[in-house]
């Protein structure tokens, strides 16, 4: 793992992460929404770039809909002793697009990506998986619908 380096944002910095992360924009469209000369957001999504904050990747959010897909939100629990093997295994599904761990009651949150129509066939494989592990008790609860989605983080 590289070092880390704590890096202060000023106001236009986190505008400038906000916008990128909800769309995608020209220089000249960043300047023109944030008031700004274009040679600024230039030279400040360098620094961002050079401070590690983004990387500059070409990347689509695909359409669901227009895709045939559905995306389905798990939340997981498993017995203490048996946590981590559950997510082990749970990683290496295909349909498993992310796996996001927490504390509390829901111990893990998972997106599972499938074409429309497969739900529930999804979610069977998702439960025949845990069923192999021979685990102690699991809790699995399913969401359908996507309300929001933002990955800006300002």
């Amino acid at each position: 793992m590289g070092i880390v380096l704590s890096v202060v944002f000023d106001d236009l910095d986190k505008k400038i992460l906000h916008e990128i992360c909800t769309g995608i924009y020209s220089y000249d469209d960043l300047a023109k929404k944030l008031n700004v000369t274009r040679s600024t957001i230039y030279r400040r999504i360098e620094k961002l770039e050079q401070s590690h904050a983004i990387d500059r990747k070409i990347m689509a959010i695909p359409n669901f809909n227009v895709l045939n897909l559905s995306a389905i939100i798990v939340g997981l629990s498993a017995a203490y002793d048996d946590a981590e093997k559950v997510f082990e295994n749970i990683q290496t599904l295909p349909h498993v697009k992310f796996l996001w761990r927490c504390y509390g009651e829901v111990q893990a949150v998972a997106l599972l990506i499938c074409e429309r129509g497969n739900e529930g066939a999804t979610i069977a494989s998702l439960y025949k998986a845990l069923a192999k592990l021979e685990t102690g008790s699991y809790h699995i609860t399913v969401g359908f619908k996507w309300e929001r989605m933002d990955f800006s983080p300002f």
